[in-house]
């Protein structure tokens, strides 16, 4: 080579290679294979992809400010028979036409046992099957709906209006019973909506498995009853509209002036009874809301939920890390092992919202990340007896 191509070779072989085998290195572990931290909630299950590769990390150690377990292996688990209970105690109060909802992901073969009571007259649940993130079809906002495409499947559910020593009713119900259940009533929207706090300097998770609870509604920063939509039906007209194809259950709760805590429910009284049946996989949304002449109506809930849980048989005792709060996994090289973290939840937790930050950190593999300065080193040595 002779003249301008012999130096622009040159400088590329001399500059732009080099830099780029120093800044490779300094890429790869600051950013592409950095520290990764996470918010995971109780009873979350979710698989590591991000900040980690086989080929550039050997060891991948994980951190978090409360126990969990965490298991190395190839693919998703499967589901065991076994189921864990959770018992959430919740309990509500309701400005008058305004709404709160609590949903769970749900396998098939799960179960959900409801019982729920109200002070005054009035307060309903409607339950849906909907995304990850519950459509509202712009109802909260002010909007017009605009209607989910997503449609359930059959679902087996139980409705019971009983008091523990003498049942008054019992009816088993599909969906299509139960979709356009007392239309005729009404609820006021707002502009304000509560989603589940995520902290922009904070990670999705790559896949979740299982998840806790996403909770919401509009009826968090009302202090006073809405004097401006008096027409009939208007917003809970809409919330049929929008999630006619995909409701499970729409029923009354009885009211009680004695219904002031969740232990009246454990008490020999009467309450509503909701038996659910899960038999597809999804996100089920439990949505409470009042339609009375008060100001306040106060609900008051406890579920019993039944999830089947994650089997994890014939594993080394290297590839498992069971109720700790750090973990390390050494990662052979062109593996295509990955790590599934869960937060347990024990049998009758009364479980809350309580969120967890995790840690996932890259060790990096330093026989593979010499190779960069090493090829520096040798084209400086090539091209100094050129």
């Amino acid at each position: 080579m002779h003249g301008t191509q012999r130096v622009v070779i040159f400088c590329l072989l001399t500059t732009v290679l080099p830099a780029i085998l120093i800044i490779s290195p300094l890429y790869l572990r600051n950013i592409k294979y950095a520290d990764v931290m996470y918010r995971i909630s109780d009873s979350d299950v979710i698989q590591i992809h991000k900040g980690q590769s086989s080929i550039f990390c050997q060891k991948h150690s994980l951190k978090m400010n409360s126990s969990f377990n965490a298991f190395q292996m190839k693919g998703r688990p499967n589901l065991a028979e076994r189921r864990r209970h959770i018992k959430l105690r919740k309990s509500m109060k309701l400005p008058d036409d305004t709404l709160e909802y609590w949903g769970f992901y749900l396998f098939a073969g799960a179960s959900v046992e409801l019982k729920g009571c109200s002070r005054y007259e009035g307060s309903k649940v409607l339950v849906v099957k909907g995304d990850k993130i519950l459509n509202t079809c712009g109802i909260l906002e002010g909007d017009k709906y605009k209607k989910d495409p997503f449609l359930v499947k059959d679902t087996q559910v139980s409705v019971t209006l009983e008091n523990p020593i003498n049942k008054k009713r019992e009816v088993i119900k599909d969906k299509n019973d139960l979709l356009y259940n007392n239309i005729s009533e009404e609820i006021v929207s707002n502009k304000t909506k509560n989603k589940r706090n995520v902290n922009p300097s904070l990670h999705s998770p790559n896949t979740i498995l299982d998840t806790g609870v996403n909770h919401g509604g509009n009826a968090f920063n009302i202090t006073t009853k809405s004097t401006e939509d008096k027409s009939i039906s208007s917003f809970e007209t809409n919330l049929f509209e929008c999630y006619q194809d995909n409701i499970l259950i729409n029923e009354f709760f009885p009211y009680s002036i004695e219904c002031n805590n969740t232990k009246y429910l454990e008490e020999i009284t009467k309450y509503l009874k909701v038996e659910h049946k899960i038999t597809s996989d999804g996100y089920y949304y439990y949505i409470f809301y009042s339609d009375n002449d008060f100001v306040y109506n106060d609900i008051h809930a406890i579920f019993d939920i039944y999830k089947p849980t994650f089997q994890y048989s014939n594993m080394s005792d290297s590839k498992m890390c069971l109720n700790q709060t750090e973990c390390e996994f050494d990662v052979d090289m062109f593996s295509d092992e990955l790590v599934i973290v869960e937060v347990p939840t024990k049998d009758g937790l009364n479980s809350n919202d309580d969120s967890f930050i995790l840690m996932s950190v890259c060790h990096p593999r330093i026989s593979v990340y010499i190779f960069f300065p090493i090829s520096v080193l040798l084209l400086i040595l090539l091209f100094a007896f050129l």
